[in-house]
């Protein structure tokens, strides 16, 4: 069910399916109009301005092919789906339905479920392009309307592109319009976790156009990544959002990036935006992540890939993100400005004045020249210390009145190639406002365990692959691949509140049914990076935690936290 009342035309010669489809449309909510022939239906479409259409192929008077065609040739300023629904079932019949016009094609009799799901599915979307249509019509009157009106337009997209995050200590970042709306959006924000994440979205085109293109992304990314979904889970659905909301030939550039503080590492996601560049403090570039993805808003589900890279780094360094305006910015004479001369400027200075001399190299080489495309980038520093960025501690001070409870889940193999287990347990936990204070911690405590237990007990992993020269892309390589095939296993995490003298303690416990791995090398203080690369995660746990205990052969482990 959804908030919306659609319309729907339902035209069939055969009673009993528009009976069928009556129904379902009805019983979701919504009304129908019907007709029995392609010419009637082409009349009842004239007449009634539907939001959805469902067309039978074999009709009298008019098939629903020429049916399709007329309608599709009236004018009209909304997207209106059409769905054939016919016994053709050949694949020149389908070819044929959408090649008229359609949007879709069911082919009777079609399961109940289906028909809902597809109802359902085109309402979700209608409702999409309804707010996108309304949000296009308003920022259309403050353009053409007095000059408050169009204050109020630049006010909402000032909030868009100056987040708090972009405020971060470790992070600077420019944005320069070539319009008065920018296409490019650049968004940040600490996820739980000592984890800080990154989006620079650069949509097709600038100005007010691609200012609407890209504003879909900001709720999807800042929801996703304050919870500590993972690059691949926020890509994934940045790219699904896209693709139900915008026009076939609308779409987003964009680069996602988490640096992971606690571990020294940095992934990336780089779909249709020039190269990232990991700069070390000599200026020397000790990374390139290419696009090798094409942008968000393409490619469907199902061809759409969210894999990422990810880079161990050893020394303190730079991570630049930059969108092509950047790159592509003409001098007076035509010359480009360049990712290699953006690498010269800031290998001029260290941190954190490596950004000014950035936009002071630009502004050079533009010498008074008005930018074609929005010039955007991202500059984070990555330090290298040996300690979680958590906020203050909140133990032995409880915000909230608490009780005793007890919580109990598992996961199977076939769920557990699929979910993203610690953020949406993580965000059932915190759902207890007691626990709220304490996010960081728990998700650090919980994503160690569950990721041992994941990939040391279910999959076989050996963290020493990381030590190998580009390891970390061969372990997350071998791990998405033993995941996928993962067809037994079983994860079980258990929690228990108690209070004891005073004060609550949260036990947390993890036990998988694989065949265990050696835990006792992980149990010794914090591991120098430069020496492993692995395996700082338990020390961490420990220092976290009241107690923690490994039981057996390592596939059991719990873990006391005090609040």
């Amino acid at each position: 069910m959804t908030d919306i009342t659609l319309k729907i035309l339902v035209a069939d010669d055969a009673p009993l399916n528009l009976a069928l489809v009556q129904a379902v449309a009805n019983r979701l909510g919504h009304h129908v109009v019907t007709a029995k022939d392609g010419r009637e239906a082409v009349q009842r479409y004239r007449e009634e301005a539907p939001d959805l259409v469902f067309m039978d192929v074999m009709m009298p008077v008019m098939d629903g092919l020429a049916a399709v065609r007329e309608i599709r040739a009236l004018p009209t300023d909304r997207w209106v789906p059409v769905v054939f629904y016919s016994a053709l079932d050949r694949i020149e019949n389908v070819i044929k339905g959408l090649e008229s016009g359609g949007d879709d094609y069911l082919v009777k009799p079609a399961d109940l479920r289906l028909l809902r799901a597809k109802i359902n599915g085109y309402a979700k979307a209608i409702a999409l392009q309804r707010k996108l249509r309304e949000h296009a019509q308003e920022l259309a009157r403050w353009r053409q309307q007095a000059e408050e009106q169009t204050e109020l337009g630049r006010h909402i997209m000032d909030r868009l592109t100056n987040a708090p995050g972009l405020r971060d200590p470790l992070l600077k970042s420019y944005l320069k319009p070539a319009d008065g709306f920018s296409g490019d959006l650049l968004c940040a924000t600490r996820g739980p976790g000592d984890v800080l994440y990154l989006l620079l979205a650069d949509a097709a085109g600038h100005g007010l156009p691609a200012a609407l293109s890209a504003m879909p992304v900001t709720h999807v990314f800042y929801a996703m990544a304050g919870k500590g979904f993972s690059v691949a889970s926020i890509v994934t659905e940045l790219n699904r959002k896209l693709k139900e909301l915008m026009p076939v030939d609308r779409f987003v550039a964009a680069t996602v990036a988490a640096i992971d503080f606690a571990n020294s590492t940095i992934e990336v996601w780089n779909g249709g935006n020039p190269d990232v560049l990991l700069i070390g403090e000599e200026g020397k570039v000790l990374r390139r992540w290419r696009s090798r993805h094409p942008p968000l808003g393409i490619l469907p589900d199902r061809d759409f890939s969210s894999k990422t890279e990810v880079q161990l780094v050893q020394a303190p360094s730079d991570l630049l993100i930059c969108s092509d305006g950047l790159v592509e910015a003409s001098a007076p004479n035509g010359s480009r400005f360049t990712l290699e001369g953006a690498v010269a400027r800031l290998s001029e200075g260290v941190w954190p004045d490596r950004s000014q001399h950035l936009i002071a190299g630009l502004n050079a080489h533009l010498a008074g020249n008005i930018p074609h495309d929005d010039i955007s980038f991202l500059l984070a520093h990555i330090p290298i210390e040996q300690k979680a960025h958590l906020p203050p501690s909140q133990v032995g001070k409880p915000q909230e009145p608490m009780s005793e409870w007890h919580l109990n889940l598992a996961y199977g193999a076939q769920e557990l190639r699929y979910l993203d287990v610690v953020p949406m347990v993580l965000g059932m936990l915190t759902q207890i406002r007691a626990l709220k204070p304490h996010q960081s911690a728990l998700y650090l405590i919980l994503s160690e365990l569950f990721n041992n237990a994941l990939d040391h007990g279910l999959l076989g992993l050996d963290s020493a692959i990381k030590e190998e020269e580009g390891g970390f892309e061969r372990y997350l390589e071998l791990r998405a691949k033993r995941l996928q095939t993962l067809v037994d296993g079983r994860i079980e995490l258990g929690f228990d509140l108690h209070l004891q003298q005073g004060k609550a303690l949260l036990a947390i416990e993890v036990k998988d049914s694989g065949p265990g791995f050696d835990y006792r090398p992980y149990l010794s203080a914090a591991v120098d990076p430069a020496q492993r690369p692995h395996g700082r995660g338990i020390a961490l746990v420990r220092s976290l935690c009241q107690t923690l205990t490994f039981i057996g052969c390592g596939n059991t482990v719990r873990a006391l936290y005090l609040l």
